[in-house]
């Protein structure tokens, strides 16, 4: 399933355990990260947990978002400018059970995030 507007507006929105306002797409076998403006920026978290995402890329900026679920994907790689340059207030990143092998995407990662808090590999070729 693509990402589209109506895909955000129908999904489940809650209050996470840490007090967040969270966007919940996980499940729905996104190949990619589009469209994701819809969302505006109206959400301190991301679920993109199971899906099958492969490069976590092509965020849109988001000053609020601060947690990013995105375990049991098949991200290989991260697009450190796109992410700093939109997302930089990620604080807690869940990547767990992921694709991530190599030490240069864990700089990404870094890069990527300069305020990072939590980041979970678990389950990565990389730990």
């Amino acid at each position: 399933m693509r990402i589209s507007a109506e895909t955000i507006q129908q999904a489940e929105q809650r209050v996470n355990p840490d007090g967040e306002r969270e966007l919940v797409l996980r499940e729905l076998a996104i190949p990619f990260i589009e469209n994701m403006g819809a969302a505006r920026d109206d959400y301190d978290a991301w679920d993109l947990t199971n899906n099958r995402i492969v490069r976590l890329e092509n965020f849109p900026r988001v000053r609020r978002l601060a947690t990013l679920h995105c375990s049991g994907n098949n991200i290989e790689s991260v697009d450190a400018i796109n992410i700093s340059k939109n997302a930089n207030c990620i604080r807690h990143l869940y990547m767990s059970d992921n694709n991530i092998a190599s030490l240069g995407e864990l700089v990404n990662i870094g890069e990527a995030c300069a305020g990072l808090e939590h980041l979970c590999l678990v389950g990565n070729a990389v730990t």
